[in-house]
């Protein structure tokens, strides 16, 4: 029997109109140069059709909007426009991406961010002229403070809005990412500046959108000055708020009828970190220039490109946002796999420790791959990962060892980020048609010491031995583990890997249900 969940559908009327908010997308760096053997997912000779595989899981959701936005966290050029500022890391991605994001279904992209002006006007020059070429709309930047600020006005279902772009901060090096008098860069948002533009478009009769980038990269919850920020933005009339950077999604809050979305997360991004591959999207609803619906749309950034989140993945991303709304009194009903946002605020729950949680959250395997797009954040040395699915138990990892003789060792790409809790755990079940001997293995990043490096370099250090009975069934497989500590005593980012022999000689070995976090599952 097929179950399907309660669905309630938004009727599609006069003057109301469907909006779409994403995170984070930028598509160069690792996308057309690979790292560590991965393939190419595009293209640098002929970039759009590449682009447009990448966009494709996500255009049903675009495709009843109205106005569709995304956070373009990148200059767009075909080669390194040059002249960057000295900053740790710079983007460019090719001018198709643009052409890309309106065929898909956006409408609108936020200039607004830390990476808009890494290569300074050159960049801005390229990347506005690919933005109009393939028109979409656009704000957040510009070659001045004046123009930077300027909105972009837009008109859906008879109501005009204004689309706000911010970034938080100057940046540290010179010349730094923002807009001034005669220099150009990425409009910055203070709470002066939001609360004067903001209010300029309410006095234009435009309801001002406001994307603000900004709090904490990796961080659970907005940084005091940027909920201030946020804040102030409803005050001048802005009802809706859409924030990024932190590459993590955040809570939602529900302020004298605005909608506010703390932080989107990831969307089109090459990021290893299995906390910033949970994201979501957000629909909101507006009729008369007023919010009368929103809904939370959950999303796996598998292979570096969003996909519908399913399974464990899904549940994984609804719980996170429903845990850290709560906080806010924000609270929510299910619609089909999409939460709603109840628009009257209730009690605000008390804050949880953040560190509480799953660091593989998708260990159910359901959610694994998506057309030609495969998981990437797990690998074995000394074998090969293959998915099995059946249609009672759904899927499985099954590891395909590459000699009976020796052994193969399951692990992340790279390092869960610091946790502040002592210890962590795993567990799952496992299945084998011999005799197992399991070496639980840790490593860690020491202070200092770059990631590719300590990945390469760096020993795994043994911390428990299991033995694993030889059976057709599904057996379970658990331990705890203390969390690897800096010479300063500080948790440190660390990788737990499993290493399977057998004294009978090594056969394939079923996965399902695997959970790492810091509590036992």
């Amino acid at each position: 029997c097929l179950r399907l969940p309660e669905i309630e559908l938004v009727a599609k009327r006069e003057g109301r109109v469907e909006m779409f908010f994403a995170g984070d997308a930028m598509a160069g760096r690792r996308y057309s140069e690979p790292v560590w053997g991965e393939r190419q997912l595009v293209d640098p000779a002929d970039p759009y059709p590449d682009l447009m595989r990448l966009l494709e899981p996500i255009r049903l959701y675009l495709e009843g909007s109205d106005i569709a936005s995304v956070n373009l966290e990148t200059v767009l050029a075909d080669s390194d426009p040059g002249d960057s500022p000295p900053k740790s890391v710079v983007f460019y991605a090719p001018t198709a991406l643009a052409r890309a994001l309106a065929d898909s279904g956006f409408d609108y992209v936020s200039l607004g961010n830390n990476h808009s002006y890494d290569y300074l006007d050159a960049g801005l020059d390229t990347t506005i002229a690919a933005i109009e070429e393939a028109g979409l709309a656009w704000s957040g930047a510009g070659y001045d403070e004046a123009g930077a600020l300027r909105p972009a006005a837009m008109e859906a279902g008879g109501t005009g809005f204004a689309m706000l772009g911010y970034v938080g901060w100057r940046g540290n090096v010179e010349p730094n990412q923002v807009a001034e008098d005669g220099k150009g860069g990425a409009a910055l948002g203070t709470e002066a500046n939001i609360r004067a533009s903001v209010s300029d478009a309410r006095a234009n009769g435009l309801l001002p959108v406001v994307q603000l980038h900004g709090s904490r990269e990796y961080s659970d919850r907005p940084t005091d000055i940027n909920l201030a920020r946020m804040h102030a933005a409803v005050d001048e009339g802005a009802k809706i708020i859409a924030s990024h950077h932190p590459h993590v999604t955040q809570g939602i809050e529900v302020k004298d009828g605005a909608i506010i979305a703390y932080s989107l997360g990831n969307f089109l991004f090459d990021q290893y970190f299995m906390l910033t591959q949970a994201s979501w999207a957000l629909k909101v609803w507006v009729d008369d220039g007023e919010p009368v619906r929103a809904e939370v749309i959950p999303l796996r950034i598998l292979d570096y490109r969003p996909v519908p989140a399913m399974g464990a993945a899904r549940q994984f991303v609804l719980d996170r946002v429903q845990r850290l709304s709560a906080e806010n009194g924000t609270v929510f009903t299910s619609n089909g796999g999409h939460l709603s946002v109840m628009l009257e605020a209730g009690e605000r729950a008390d804050a949880v420790d953040p560190d509480t949680r799953q660091l593989v959250y998708w260990g159910d395997f359901e959610n694994v791959r998506f057309g030609d797009a495969l998981d990437r954040t797990l690998k074995v040395d000394g074998g090969t990962i293959e998915y099995r699915f059946d249609p009672a138990a759904g899927t499985a990892m099954v590891m395909q060892p590459d000699s009976a003789n020796a052994s193969m060792t399951l692990q992340p790409s790279t390092f869960f980020r610091s946790i502040t809790r002592p210890e962590a755990s795993f567990s799952g079940m496992i299945r084998s048609t011999v005799p197992l001997q399991v070496e639980v293995l840790v490593q860690h990043r020491p202070s200092g010491k770059g990631r590719l490096a300590a990945l390469e370099e760096e020993p795994f250090v043994p911390v428990g031995l299991l033995d694993i009975s030889r059976s057709e069934n599904w057996q379970p497989i658990s331990g705890e583990f203390a969390v690897p500590r800096r010479e300063d005593g500080e948790p440190a980012p660390f990788r737990l890997a499993l290493r399977f022999a057998s004294d009978a000689g090594l056969q394939p070995v079923m996965i399902d249900d695997f959970v790492v976090g810091t509590r036992a599952r």
